[in-house]
């Protein structure tokens, strides 16, 4: 293991206290997202009412026919959506806790990151995915029937995909200098 230089005192191998209440507060935020959205996704899919009025929001005002077959398939790509999004936090959280601890150059570092790369480019793919499932599947009832389906990308969903590969790309320079190290370490 190497010593990462801290504003800690010295001979403490422990990450300044900045980088610690940092990773702390991430910490924290994850798990609330992953209570908020849950939350969210309960409270909306638990009544049909609620669902319908969630999607014609989220269609600008369109009509949308929420029958059970409906409510079953839209709140299940609703429950995907969060499983992926608990997944993605739950791996973020990890990884604050292992940089909040001062271990940078553990390999769980570029695993976790390559995971939450991975998961953050399929989550903002499948976002566009989810969008366009939930409004096809939301409006089929309607009459007359849709004659115009929304594919919505916003640059959101653009800077989610770039910070994606940037995640991937950075676990695999962390993997290197891993390699590296270890080479050196070898020659010494």
């Amino acid at each position: 293991m190497t010593a990462i230089p801290s504003a800690a005192p010295a001979g403490d191998g422990r990450p300044g206290a900045g980088l610690r209440r940092l990773a702390l507060l991430a910490e924290g935020l994850t798990l609330l997202g992953v209570v908020i959205g849950t939350t969210f996704v309960a409270y909306v899919w638990s009544d049909p009412e609620r669902v319908r009025r969630h999607e014609s929001g989220a269609l600008y005002g369109l009509p949308v026919a929420i029958d059970d077959r409906a409510w079953l398939v839209t709140g299940t790509i609703a429950l995907t959506a969060l499983a992926l999004f608990a997944w993605a936090m739950w791996e973020a959280r990890a990884l604050f806790r292992t940089l909040g601890a001062g271990d940078f150059f553990s390999i769980e570092v570029p695993r976790r990151l390559t995971r939450l790369g991975y998961l953050a480019l399929v989550g903002s793919l499948g976002g566009i995915v989810q969008r366009a499932a939930t409004e096809i599947v939301s409006r089929i009832g309607v009459t007359p029937r849709p004659t115009q389906f929304h594919l919505t990308i916003t640059s959101a969903d653009y800077v989610s995909v770039i910070a994606a590969l940037l995640l991937i790309a950075f676990a695999k320079v962390m993997h290197e200098a891993r390699r590296l190290a270890a080479e050196n370490r070898g020659f010494v």
